[in-house]
C-alpha cells in the first residue's frame, strides 16, 4: 500500500516539478506540501468540529466519569449514550492523523528514492546508470556503506540485479543524483538531470548529521542541513502548541495531559526521523507546520473568536 501511495505522490511531485515549480526540486516540495494540506483541509475541518462538540459535552462527560468511576461497564454505557444523543464520534478527531500518517511514510519513500518514485525510473535504467558510473569512475561508490561493492562484477551483466544490489544502501539513489550531476556524458539523450539543491544553500538529498567531525569537514553542506532540521523541530512544537491551545482548556486532566504529551512527543519524533532521512523531509515538515500555524491563526481569529462571542 505504501509503495502505491509513494508512486502516486511521486507522480504528483514530478508533475509539479516539471510545470509550476520550473524544475526546482525545493519549490516543488513546497508547492506539493501546500497542495496536500489543502486536500486534507476538509478532514481538518471535520476534526475541528468534532473537537468543538467534545468540548461542549465535556462537563457532562466529567460528571458521568465521577458518578460511575467504580462501575466501568455502566460508565461505558452512559458515555456511549451521550455520544449517540449528541451525535459525537469520540474518534472523529483522529481521522486526519490516521490519513496523514501513511502519507508521511510514503513521502519518506518518495524523498529517499526520487529516481524511482518521482521520475519513475525502472530498475534496469538505474542499473545501467550504475554500470556506467563504475566504468567512468570506479571509486565513486566507496566507503563502509558500500561494502557489498565486491559483488558488483558478478551481477553487472544484469542491470536489474545491479539495482537490487545497490538497494542495500538505502540512500544510493541520492548518491546517483550526485553522480548524474557531476559526471559528464553519463545520461542517455532524452534523460534529464535533477538537482536537489535549494536556494543555493540546502542540499535536500543530504542526510543531516550531528557528527562534529563531518560538520567541520564540510560545514557548507551540513550546517544548513542542521539549521533546517532545527527549524522543523521548532515549528513542530509551535504548531502542536497552537493546535492544542483550545483543547487544553478542558477540565479533563487526562485530555490535558495527552495534549502536553503530544507537544513533547511530536518534536522528539521530528528530530529523530529528521536525522535518518534526506533533508527534503525536513523541508516538507517545516512548510507543513507553517501552513498549519497560518490555518490555526485563521481559526483563532474567525472561528473560535466568533464562537466565544
Amino acid at each position: 500500500m505504501l509503495n502505491a501511495i509513494a508512486r502516486l505522490l511521486g507522480s504528483l511531485l514530478n508533475i509539479i516539478y516539471k510545470t509550476i515549480a520550473f524544475k526546482n526540486y525545493g519549490v516543488s516540495l513546497i508547492l506539493f506540501t501546500i497542495i496536500v494540506k489543502l486536500a486534507l483541509l476538509p478532514l481538518t475541518i471535520k476534526q475541528i468540529k468534532s473537537s468543538q462538540k467534545m468540548q461542549e459535552i465535556q462537563p457532562e462527560i466529567d460528571r458521568i466519569q465521577k458518578r460511575y468511576k467504580n462501575d466501568k461497564e455502566k460508565l461505558n454505557q452512559e458515555l456511549m449514550k451521550i455520544y449517540q444523543e449528541k451525535g459525537v464520534n469520540p474518534a472523529g478527531g483522529c481521522l486526519p492523523i490516521l490519513v496523514q500518517f501513511p502519507i508521511m511514510l510514503a513521502l519518506y519513500y518518495t524523498i529517499r528514492k526520487p529516481l524511482t518514485y518521482m521520475l519513475g525510473w525502472s530498475k534496469e535504467m538505474i542499473g545501467n546508470i550504475i554500470v556506467k558510473i563504475m566504468e567512468i569512475k570506479p571509486d565513486f561508490f566507496s566507503g563502509n556503506q558500500y561494502s557489498f561493492i565486491d559483488q558488483f562484477e558478478s551481477v553487472k551483466a544484469n542491470p536489474a540485479a545491479v539495482a537490487d544490489l545497490f538497494e542495500k544502501n538505502i540512500y544510493y539513489e541520492i548518491n546517483l543524483v550526485d553522480a548524474i550531476n557531476t559526471i559528464p556524458n553519463l545520461l542517455e539523450e532524452g534523460i534529464e538531470k535533477i538537482s536537489l539543491n535549494f536556494l543555493g544553500i540546502f542540499n535536500l538529498g543530504v542526510k543531516p548529521t550531528y557528527d562534529l567531525s563531518l560538520i567541520t569537514q564540510n560545514p557548507g553542506l551540513y550546517v544548513p542541513a542542521l539549521v533546517l532540521v532545527i527549524l522543523a523541530v521548532v515549528t513542530t512544537y509551535l504548531s502542536s502548541k497552537l493546535s492544542t491551545k483550545h483543547m487544553g482548556q478542558s477540565s479533563n486532566s487526562q485530555v490535558e495531559q495527552t495534549n502536553k504529551t503530544m507537544m513533547i512527543f511530536a518534536p522528539v519524533m521530528t528530530i529523530l526521523i529528521g536525522f535518518q532521512a534526506p533533508l527534503g523531509l525536513s523541508l516538507y515538515w517545516t512548510v507543513s507546520n507553517l501552513f498549519q500555524m497560518a490555518q490555526q491563526y485563521f481559526l483563532d481569529k474567525y472561528v473560535y473568536k466568533k464562537k466565544e462571542e
